[in-house]
Order: C-alpha cells, then structure tokens, then sequence
C-alpha cells in the first residue's frame, strides 16, 4: 500500500486522469473511423446514424473497460503490462462493437471494418501511451528511495524494485530496525520511505509522522494483520473511539451470487471450448504416455479436500523420486506440449468440471496440496483464512503476481481479496487474467534459489 503526502520539495504532479480517459475515447472513436475510411473510401450517409449511436457507448465501454484493466492508475511496473493491458481493452472494444452491430442490424458495410479498426485503435493507443507514461515519468521524477526492515524482508523488496524499469526508483539507503536511530540523518536524502518488513508500532509511527512532516511518500508492506483489519470498522464504545474488526467470511447473498456467477460463465465457456480440450486431449496422448488427465487433491473452501483436473502437463509419476515439490523455471519433468498449456492456461480447461460440481469457483485463491497447505499454515497462521472463500481457476495473486512470487506476497494478494470480496472484484479480476496470458513469466516456475529458501522436512 501507498501513502501519499505531495509537497516539500519533492516533485510531483500527474496529467489528470479524465483527460488521460478523453484521449483515450478519442483515439478509440478515430480509430474506427479511419477503418471506415480504409475500407469504404468515406463514410455513406445511411451509415451516420448507427456510427453516431455508436461512438458514445464505445466512449462508456471504453472507460469501463481501461478503468477495469488498471489502465488509469498510477504505473511503476514499466510499460509492457500497460501494452498487455491496452492489447485487452482493444479486444473488448472490438467485442463490444460486433455484438452492437449484430443486434442493430443498422450497419451496411464491408466486414473487414471489425478487423483493421483494432489495428488503428491500437496504433493510436499504443503511441498516445507511450508519451503519456513518458510524461508521468518525467512529472514524478525519479524517487529516492529509502528502505526501512528486516534483512530477509528488504532482499525481498529490492529484488522487485531491481526488475523495475531504470529511471523509477534509486535506493539511497537500506535501514534494518536496529539502526532505525539514523532515519533522521537520511530523510532528507529521500523523496520516498519505504517499510518493507515489521517495525514495532512506536518506530514504524515515528516513520510515517516525520515522513509527513517532511513531505514524503511513504510506501509500506503490510503485515498479514495489516491487511485482515481492512475489513475493519471506526465505532466507539461510550465516548471511546474503537475499530471494530469483523467476520472475514463472505455473507449468504455473496456466496449465492457467486455460485450463480461461476454456474453461468462455466456453461457459457464450456461448450465453446470442448473441441479445444478435445484437442489438446489428442496432443498430450499422441506426444506422451500416459492418462490425459492429471488428479490431484487439493484443499478447497473450509479446509475440504476435494479432487482437482487438469491436463497432463508432467511426465508419469513426476514426483516418484522427489516427492511434493513446486516446478521450477527449466523444469525437465514438464514436457513439451505441456510447457505450452501452462504458458497459455489451457491446462486449466477441465477444472470447468470442477466449478459446475462446487469444488471451484471461477476466481478465488488457488487450491495447494495438503502437504503444502500444512506446512504453509504451520509457518503463516493466517494462511487458514484463504480457506473462507472457495478456491478459483483464477485469482488476485495470479494476476497482480506471478508463479514465481513468493508466499507472503500471495498470501497478502489473497487475503486482501478475502477480506474485502465483492462481485464486482471479480469481475475485474477475471478481466485482468486476459493480459495475464500474454505474459509468460506469469507461469514460469520458481528459481532455484527461491526453491531452495524451502526448508520443509521431506
């Protein structure tokens, strides 16, 4: 989380984000027109009044859709996920318009207008962004960052901030607790502070209060606490103000319409995509033996083991030797046809079968192993609340992270999830997997390094 505190002398500022939206309709609705242009010549007049009626619910979709992406907060993961993201919108957009057009019937033109507008949309799109993150990145400024936690928290942190693009952030300092005394001396230094691990409530007040006095934005990784008391609510008790910290389990309203939401996307997907899994059903016999289906239990809502499907992306008997471990980056036991349904989640097709039967929702936190869940819970008490909700083929932590992040983080991804569910999170959640396909590190196994800070007993 971010907390933002602009003044002093640190520079900041940002290009407000209804004109980032207006340009952003403009170039939508420039783009279909060059298509129109492209293909006809000009615009006939019996086609003026269906694109009239158009472009404004293109203007609405628009924002709805680039909002729902992500693509009017504040970046500072470099461009790439705002090029997936925009590659999304575009998609949707052009949705949008041919379910429009099939149901008006209004529009007598050639076809192809549906297949190069994307393409202009995008051009447009893809250049106007580039100058706008640009511009956002000169307006903030490079931040002068300085790190406040312990050793295994900070490493942590600044392996993350070393993937971000060059020109975000500039560690000056890394401060663990026990010279938290020397803040003071590098405040000045800074343009940002960031807590990346626990500080005791005095210090960690101490920091945020002279960060404020001194105009700084803070940035803080928070406890698992931290995240459960979101649900949290101000009341008092007599003249005494209290936070009251309620129930994270989602009511009966909120389950029933997620049921009824995870039901109908189900069979709406599922016969649509039969003949695909037919097909890579077909491609995993035929390049490797064994059964196409792979079975594993997994723990679901409320601590339930049940049986999880996919298809076979390992080798037979992968773990015989090993025994449960996590896949790593170059992993040898995943084979080749199986390297592409992992990268492109097809694997995942059969757990269809497991949301028409309730063990799944469509999104929620993804179900681990039994041995897993023991030691995770054994090393994270908090890691038993993820088990509130059903588990899902898609979720926070697999589209704000990735295969590889580590455990505290997607645990943090899923309770912030738990503790603050609602439909419309799901919604967006499940709009943010689509970019999540285009990238393949979002798949790609742990590292070495990182399987090897497992220490579980075998």
């Amino acid at each position: 989380m971010a907390i933002k505190n602009n003044g002093g002398n640190v520079k900041t500022g940002s290009i407000p984000k209804w004109l980032v939206a207006l340009v952003d309709i403009a170039l939508v609705n420039l783009g279909l027109y060059f298509a129109f242009v492209f293909v006809s010549g000009d615009l006939q007049g019996f086609q003026l009044e269906p694109l009239f009626l158009l472009l404004p619910l293109l203007a609405v979709v628009t924002v709805l859709l680039f909002s729902n992406l992500g693509l009017y907060s504040r970046q500072r993961s470099g461009f790439i996920p705002i090029l997936r993201s925009l590659i999304t919108g575009v998609i949707g957009l052009t949705l949008f318009s041919i379910l429009f057009a099939f149901w008006t019937r209004a529009f007598i033109f050639h076809r192809s207008v549906f297949l190069i507008a994307p393409l202009f949309q995008l051009f447009l799109l893809i250049g106007w962004r580039i100058l706008y993150w640009r511009l956002a990145l000169w307006i903030d400024g490079q931040k002068k960052l300085l790190v406040i936690g312990s050793r295994n928290e900070v490493d942590q942190a600044l392996e993350k901030l070393m993937c971000l693009p060059r020109g975000i952030f500039e560690v000056i300092k890394v401060l663990v607790p026990e010279k938290i005394e020397d803040f003071s001396q590098w405040l000045p230094e800074a343009d940002a502070v960031m807590i990346a691990g626990p500080l005791a409530m005095e210090e960690k007040n101490r920091v945020i209060r002279e960060s404020f006095d001194s105009n700084r934005e803070v940035f803080i990784v928070p406890d698992l606490y931290e995240i459960i008391l979101t649900r949290a609510a101000m009341t008092q008790v007599h003249d005494t103000p209290v936070v009251e910290c309620r129930d994270m389990q989602i009511t009966f309203t909120q389950l029933f319409l997620k049921r009824t939401f995870d039901l109908s996307l189900a069979l709406v997907v599922a016969l649509p995509a039969l003949p695909l899994l037919l097909i890579f059903c077909l491609l995993v016999r035929l390049t490797s033996p064994g059964p196409v289906i792979f079975a594993q239990e997994r723990v679901g809502f409320r601590n339930r083991v049940f049986t999880l499907y996919k298809l076979r992306t390992m080798i037979v008997d992968a773990e015989g030797e090993s025994g449960p471990v996590f896949s790593t980056e170059e992993d040898d036991r995943v084979t080749p046809v199986g390297r592409f349904l992992r990268a492109t989640r097809l694997d995942e097709l059969p757990q269809l079968y497991n949301v028409l039967r309730g063990d799944l929702s469509i999104v929620g936190p993804r179900p681990e192993r039994p041995y897993f869940v023991e030691n995770f819970e054994r090393e994270m008490p908090e890691y038993k609340l993820r088990h509130l909700v059903k588990p899902g083929i898609t979720g926070l932590a697999q589209v704000a992270g990735y295969y590889a992040t580590n455990t505290h983080d997607k645990l943090r991804y899923d309770l912030y999830y738990v503790s603050d569910y609602s439909l419309l999170m799901d919604f967006r959640i499940l709009l943010l997997t689509v970019p999540t396909l285009f990238n393949r590190e979002a798949s790609r196994g742990l590292s070495k390094e990182a399987l090897g800070r497992l220490t579980w007993p075998k």
